[in-house]
């Protein structure tokens, strides 16, 4: 497909900004605890407090959830907990070499509930592959939706692959209500942990832009 050079050219640059972020921003060799969807940071500024240890970074994309997300986070005076603008996928990619993941939190995503939006729901096979590749053996990804159609689709999903398993006996290490939890009348989780399978290299950040954030 043919792209538009000054498309591609934004693209090229929103990327090399953000591995340049990155870079000053992470210490190399560090194992990071990732949420995906960070929203006004409550669940991650009070898992940043409980955990003072682990080095915790959450995405949005969008701008006044980082503010909101950024001032909670310094009312703490949390230095290991940060905010950053930008599409998961592309985060990921730009992540400095020797940079890994320890934990991964995806709370309450976009649905994108119609059929002709599935594709842009983030957890799927090639992004959940690509998520392998920087994570170790036993590294849990944890998820919970108020929707249960994509709570079955990606409990489906999850057996497929060779990088993840499913475990439906691993802990929930911390319960903290964000405003999407406090809206939903129900919702469900589960835990999927890396395996010892080798991941397949994979580039997941096609020259697109990110879809555009949902109802949510």
């Amino acid at each position: 497909m043919a792209y538009n050079p000054e498309f591609l050219a934004r693209i090229t640059e929103r990327r090399a900004a953000l591995r340049a972020e990155l870079a000053a921003l992470l210490p190399s060799a560090q194992a990071l605890v990732w949420e995906i969807g960070s929203g006004h940071g409550h669940f991650l500024v009070q898992y940043a407090q409980a955990f003072p240890g682990k080095l915790c970074v959450g995405v949005d994309i969008i701008l006044d959830r980082l503010n909101r997300s950024g001032k909670k986070r310094d009312r703490a005076r949390l230095a290991n907990c940060h905010f950053v603008q930008a599409e998961a996928r592309e985060f990921l990619d730009a992540l400095p070499p020797g940079v890994t993941l320890r934990e991964i939190w995806v709370l309450f995503p976009d649905p994108w509930p119609k059929k002709r939006h599935h594709k842009n729901r983030i957890l799927q096979a090639e992004f959940l592959e690509a998520l392998a590749g920087r994570a170790g053996e036993g590294t849990p990804l944890y998820f919970r939706t108020d929707h249960a159609g994509y709570f079955t689709a990606v409990v489906e999903l999850i057996p497929t692959l060779k990088t993840w398993q499913l475990d439906p006996t691993a802990p929930w290490p911390l319960e903290q209500e964000t405003v999407f939890q406090a809206r939903a009348p129900a919702y469900q989780s589960l835990v999927a942990v890396r395996t010892s399978h080798p991941a397949t290299p994979a580039e997941t950040t096609a020259p697109r832009p990110p879809p555009r954030a949902g109802p949510r």
